[in-house]
């Protein structure tokens, strides 16, 4: 069976090099690299290391984490359709239709799972990218760098973040990006993992009432 002979730290790249049976396999992102139980003398070949890589995360929060998103996007479609007989919603995020793990990577990262089709013209009215956990904690929204990254990239699309929380009672949030601002992460570490959000609250401008979101469906 191969095993891992020898990692190697690059500081500038901020990856580890993992050399299994001393030939160089790949490199594995720093903030991933402490949760990945990876240590010389493990066995793994060099196929399996890319992929645990590859999908660490979502390898890290399993099925149950797929099958809860699910829910929170039927909530969001359910809101959506109630605004309108005139509007329809189509599931296009990347494996957002599914409870199932998918390997692969989506085309563009951060790409919203919803999109929001005025049935009268056909165009899409809004994008819409849902996201939150079972169980809130504290009173702070996260979210991921690559969900503003795309709004910036498509500013001329009608862009907005949903979260929903079924615990303690069930809450959704309305997030409009502001596509001209450079947001700030903050690193969270997370099942010995660093993952970097961005932090919103209720003061912050871009969370916004349910109200203004169903107006908004309404606009074209």
């Amino acid at each position: 069976m191969p095993v891992i002979t020898k990692i190697f730290y690059k500081e500038s790249s901020d990856k580890y090099w993992i050399y299994i049976d001393n030939d160089y396999c790949t490199s594995v992102r720093a903030r991933t690299f402490k949760a990945m139980d990876l240590e010389v003398g493990r066995e793994i070949t060099c196929p399996e290391l890319k992929e645990l890589e590859n999908h660490h995360f979502k390898h890290q929060y399993g099925q149950k984490s797929w099958q809860q998103e699910k829910v929170r996007i039927d909530k969001v479609k359910e809101i959506i359709e109630s605004v309108s007989p005139n509007l329809s919603v189509s599931i296009v995020g990347f494996g957002a239709d599914s409870d199932e793990f998918i390997p692969q990577h989506p085309d563009e990262s951060g790409a919203p799972d919803l999109a929001v089709v005025n049935n009268d013209t056909g165009s899409i009215v809004m994008r819409v990218e849902v996201t939150g956990t079972e169980a809130m904690r504290g009173s702070d929204y996260w979210v991921r760098p690559d969900k503003l990254t795309y709004c910036q990239n498509h500013s001329d699309e009608n862009v907005w973040i949903v979260l929903h929380y079924q615990k303690p009672t069930e809450k959704f949030v309305f997030i409009k990006p502001d596509p001209t601002k450079e947001y700030t992460h903050k690193v969270i570490n997370i099942r010995n993992t660093d993952e970097h959000y961005v932090i919103f609250n209720d003061t912050s401008p871009e969370v916004k009432p349910e109200e203004q979101f169903r107006q908004e469906l309404l606009l074209n």
